[in-house]
């Protein structure tokens, strides 16, 4: 009964966040289509798809929810939380789940636009893929948001370390450009990305790599797992 109340009241204080709005919706959704109808080109339309999914995810993951988490924090929700039956571990997964449900509701959304302005065709196993990569990516990154709100002692250190956080992540990428001519310091970067997966993961299920997209899958999966644990630990009441 605890976690299902909890989860109904995250739910409702994220979705009238206007952060969450801003970076979760409108931006991926102008970036994709006014790029998309800027480059007349299926092949980087798909892979803006994905790259667009992913900023909605990490924006509204690792930027969004440490400023949720730390606004929580000071207002002494986390003490209440504290005091009753309620487990660390299952108030992260419904704080997770609350977020996860909105960046589906975002990919399917974009999808659609896909189809529906620049005819792209997604078949079952790409529309499945951007979803796993969703929820996993979702999950890693909101983790990573926790450690960061965490460790950040106000408003200004959680601005600067989240933006400090996410932004190498999405330009040490091949989300949106190739990394092949990159030099080798920020290709050995990009092997310990977690966005780098995803954006692998997420093209090479449109273009049909089946053997790239289950390594980056699995790398990916790995990483949201070790963040997962991290935050858990690392998670602050006060």
């Amino acid at each position: 009964m605890m976690p299902n109340i909890v989860f109904s009241l995250i739910a409702k204080s994220i979705y009238r966040d206007s952060y969450m709005l801003v970076w979760s919706i409108v931006l991926p959704l102008g970036l994709f289509i006014g790029l998309g109808s800027y480059f007349d080109n299926d092949s980087y339309r798909e892979s803006l798809l994905v790259g667009s999914i992913l900023i909605s995810v990490i924006m509204g993951a690792i930027n969004t929810s440490g400023f949720w988490m730390m606004t929580q924090r000071k207002r002494g929700v986390f003490k209440l939380i504290k005091l009753s039956s309620l487990s660390t571990t299952k108030f992260v997964v419904c704080s997770v789940l609350a977020r996860l449900l909105i960046f589906i509701i975002i990919t399917l959304l974009l999808m659609l636009l896909g189809k529906l302005i620049f005819g792209l065709t997604i078949g079952v196993r790409g529309a499945l893929s951007l979803i796993f990569i969703t929820i996993v990516g979702g999950i890693c990154f909101n983790a990573i948001g926790y450690i960061i709100a965490s460790r950040a002692s106000n408003e200004g250190m959680m601005n600067m370390s989240s933006t400090l956080c996410s932004m190498p992540m999405i330009f040490f990428s091949s989300a949106f450009y190739s990394l092949d001519n990159a030099p080798q310091w920020i290709q050995f970067i990009s092997k310990l990305n977690p966005f780098q997966y995803a954006a692998e993961l997420g093209k090479g299920a449109l273009m049909g790599e089946g053997n790239a997209s289950l390594f980056n899958a699995l790398m990916l999966v790995i990483l949201a797992l070790i963040c997962a644990v991290i935050a858990v630990k690392t998670f602050r009441y006060e």
